[in-house]
């Protein structure tokens, strides 16, 4: 009877330490990926976790996505960016983004990134746009974070 149990703890301890040492794997590897142009980044990190071997616990948690994001023209011929932000809570949720503009040469430039607050309704979507107030070509890169 000890044995079977001594057996069982030792699994359990076992499938625990290798979900541990995955999501800890992947955690570092979504921290460390590197940082694009015309994208967006999660910055609080726990808004968009992604395990893939989780004891316990759900294999996939993401709590707010990037659902599409670009760039486009206005019709003052400066650039807009567009962010859809998904909530996959049944709680709503408030977060702040902000964009950096970079030119051709991948130098900031533009304005000065700010943060702006974005309600994303339970299980819904939303919306966070920024515009530029240049003419040129840009590239883009956003920042999204939990309201403080």
């Amino acid at each position: 009877m000890h044995a079977k149990f001594a057996i069982a703890v030792g699994l359990l301890a076992g499938a625990l330490l290798a979900g541990c040492q995955n999501s800890n794997k992947l955690e570092h590897e979504q921290r460390t990926a590197p940082t694009t142009y015309n994208s967006v980044t999660f910055t609080d990190y726990d808004l968009n976790r992604n395990f893939s071997g989780g004891i316990p616990g759900p294999h996939k948690v993401f709590r707010f996505t990037a659902e599409k994001h670009g760039i486009r023209r206005t019709p003052a011929n400066t650039s807009e960016v567009f962010v859809v932000l998904r909530n996959h809570t049944d709680y709503n949720g408030i977060l702040e983004a902000r964009t950096q503009f970079f030119d051709q040469s991948e130098i900031p430039t533009d304005v000065e990134p700010r943060w702006q607050r974005v309600v994303v309704p339970a299980n819904s979507t939303s919306v966070y746009l920024e515009k530029s107030t240049t003419t040129a070509q840009l590239k883009y890169r956003v920042e999204v974070r939990q309201a403080k």
